[in-house]
Parts: structure tokens; C-alpha cells; sequence
């Protein structure tokens, strides 16, 4: 009796992952307004896409383009103000971290022995 309750239990979750990543629908309206430049554009893959992820805002090709282009810009900016304020890749506490637990450990053995 357990072995059925499980397998519709399991069935009913693989069917709701299905529906939810395997469905193909669609927005009812075919164009939207872009919410930065205002105007009336297709839905693409993109837009579809966000539109299935309940985004509620969505924005042209052209002002979408600008806006990629300008988070790359705000990147490699951030990266490169990153990399001369000493924020590396964080070896250092790495290496403290490796000296510091097997002489936690040296220590501990030499307190209890």
C-alpha cells in the first residue's frame, strides 16, 4: 500500500516539473510596450521566456542591447576597482586557515593526552 501511495506521490511531482519546464504557453497579446522607450514591439524568445518566469516588465531588442551593454561596462569597472583595493582571490585566508586547525588539533591532543 505504501509502494502505490509513493509512486502517485512521485508521479504527481515528475507531472507538475513537467508541466512547469516542458509547457509552451504562450502570452495572450502578441506585442507589449517596452517599459523604457515606450514603444509597441513583438514578443520574441527573450520576452516569452520572462514573460513565463511572471516577469511583468518587458523591454524591446534595442533597449534591452543597451542595457546588457551598460551592465558590462558597470562589470568591468567593478572588477577592475576590485582587483586595485587588494580583494583578490582570498588565498590568504586560506592559507591561515590550513595553519590554524592542525595546531588547533596539535594543541588539543597535547591538552587531553
Amino acid at each position: 500500500m505504501e509502494l502505490i501511495v509513493g509512486a502517485i506521490v512521485a508521479g504527481l511531482v515528475v507531472m507538475l516539473f513537467a508541466g512547469k519546464y516542458f509547457s509552451k504557453k504562450l502570452p495572450k497579446e502578441t506585442h507589449f510596450e517596452c517599459a523604457r522607450c515606450g514603444t509597441l514591439a513583438r514578443h520574441t524568445d527573450r520576452t516569452i521566456d520572462a514573460w513565463r518566469n511572471n516577469k511583468t516588465t518587458f523591454f524591446c531588442q534595442s533597449c534591452h542591447i543597451k542595457w546588457v551593454r551598460a551592465r558590462a561596462l558597470r562589470e568591468r569597472e567593478r572588477n577592475t576597482s576590485l582587483a586595485g583595493s587588494g580583494s583578490g582571490s582570498g588565498c590568504l585566508g586560506v592559507v591561515v586557515l590550513f595553519a590554524v586547525v592542525p595546531l588547533a588539533g596539535f594543541l588539543l591532543v597535547h591538552a587531553y593526552a
